[in-house]
């Protein structure tokens, strides 16, 4: 599932290999990568006991993701 704004993503290694250990994120912008399919950048804020710690995009395996929708 293609991550939308707003949605609460969890990054691991299934999503990229610089995942080593798990983080929640909040999406705040996806951009699909234009040379590589099934990937794109995510712009969001990294999530620590629910709190948005640090602002990052990170480049990720879109299949690999598991996305938490608040619909």
């Amino acid at each position: 599932m293609t991550p939308r704004i707003g949605d609460l993503v969890r990054l691991d290694a299934a999503a990229s290999s610089q995942f080593e250990r798990p983080l929640w994120f909040r999406v705040i912008g996806v951009r699909p990568s234009p040379t590589v399919p099934g990937w794109a950048y995510l712009d969001g804020w990294e999530l620590a006991e629910g709190l948005e710690i640090t602002e990052v995009t990170v480049f990720v395996r879109v299949a690999g993701l598991t996305v938490r929708r608040d619909d």
